[in-house]
């Protein structure tokens, strides 16, 4: 399901604006989290003057993106992660089709020790024949991977959930959110 039919079956239930307590309910989150959310920037809102006091105001196809964006991150087969692996895939394309342990740290920014623990996990798939890792025939370089492999790895949960992400990292993921935001944008408008 892509966002503007998500949106349309779900924006008819609800006002254009609501309270942080209506977002809570929506969300399913407790107020600390709703405030959490919004202190990062995940949703935007307003302060409003009402006869009850002072309250907030966020537009509801905010909160709806929120949860789209959300949904999208925990399911494998859908539009974020067939965009994202497009995406990586343009990134990769000067990389070779076998790929050293080198060859991911400078792509992904992290250590020599970090991707050989994601490969000893089995997070990350080396290339293997009869169940034994190939090696490079280069003496010290390590294990070959597959840019397939690698793509699975990095559009895999595990990857995009790493809590301490390095530099490079954070600046892959902002800059393909910023592109996939462009393109939810994109398709409301021709869809309008």
């Amino acid at each position: 399901m892509n966002y503007n039919e998500y949106c349309r079956s779900v924006i008819d239930h609800y006002p254009e604006y609501v309270t942080q307590k209506e977002m809570c309910k929506i969300l399913g989150i407790c107020t600390s989290t709703a405030y959490s959310i919004q202190k990062k920037g995940l949703i935007p809102f307003e302060y409003v003057n009402t006869p009850e006091g002072r309250r907030q105001r966020i537009k509801i196809t905010d909160i709806l993106l929120y949860q789209y964006k959300k949904m999208c991150f925990c399911e494998l087969e859908n539009e974020f992660v067939k965009n994202l692996r497009n995406y990586y895939q343009k990134q990769l394309r000067d990389f070779p089709q076998l790929l050293l342990v080198s060859d991911i740290v400078r792509f992904t920014g992290y250590g020599k020790t970090t991707v050989n623990n994601w490969i000893l996990r089995n997070e990350l798939k080396p290339l293997t024949y009869k169940n034994k890792r190939i090696q490079s025939l280069n003496r010290g370089k390590g294990s070959l991977i597959t840019k397939d492999a690698f793509l699975d790895f990095l559009t895999s949960t595990y990857y995009r959930s790493i809590t301490r992400k390095s530099s490079i990292h954070k600046e892959q993921a902002k800059q393909y959110e910023q592109l996939f935001d462009m393109l939810i944008v994109k398709r409301g408008a021709r869809n309008a």
